[in-house]
């Protein structure tokens, strides 16, 4: 059985932001050799992505919940508590919301990593290398049941409910 993940600690994000921030890196450096502007608007895009991600995704999540008046887990360090805890499945447009803007998120700079096909195959590789590591070393253990990521076992959410009934 695997060990789910009760929590998380800082060091779990700074993991997060060296896998996760790859992709991220190479669209910045594709988009800021065309424009700046354009690179400005990614990052405001890129920061109202992490609001929606906040409200349609993690006000669902256990370790949302959590005390305190900030969010502290793999994805989502430090960020006030914009929204009130929303525990259970998420609703239809919760989730056409959040994948809308995970899908627009990813799309939003193929423009400028197409003019550059090195960059848009580090993109890609890096793109494959985080959902993989995520997969293989984070969502295999997250608590977050309803998450569309989520991997863990059904014996594990089984033993695991059937032991957490409250």
């Amino acid at each position: 059985m695997n060990c789910l993940r009760m929590g998380h600690k800082l060091q779990d994000f700074l993991w997060f932001v060296l896998v996760g921030g790859m992709p991220f890196l190479v669209a910045c450096l594709a988009i800021a050799s065309s424009s700046l502007l354009w690179m400005i608007g990614y990052l405001v895009f890129m920061l109202s992505f992490g609001i929606v991600q906040i409200r349609f995704l993690c006000t669902h999540c256990p370790y949302y919940r959590e005390e305190g008046k900030r969010v502290h887990c793999k994805s989502m360090w430090g960020w006030p508590r914009l929204f009130k805890p929303r525990p259970g499945a998420r609703s239809g447009f919760d989730k056409m919301m959040f994948y809308s803007y995970f899908l627009l998120a990813f799309l939003f700079p193929m423009y400028w990593l197409i003019l550059q096909p090195i960059l848009l195959a580090l993109y890609c590789l890096s793109g494959v290398v985080m959902v993989w590591t995520l997969r293989r070393y984070e969502c295999n253990r997250c608590l977050f049941f309803d998450c569309g990521f989520n991997c863990v076992s059904p014996d594990e959410k089984e033993e695991f409910l059937r032991q957490n009934r409250d």
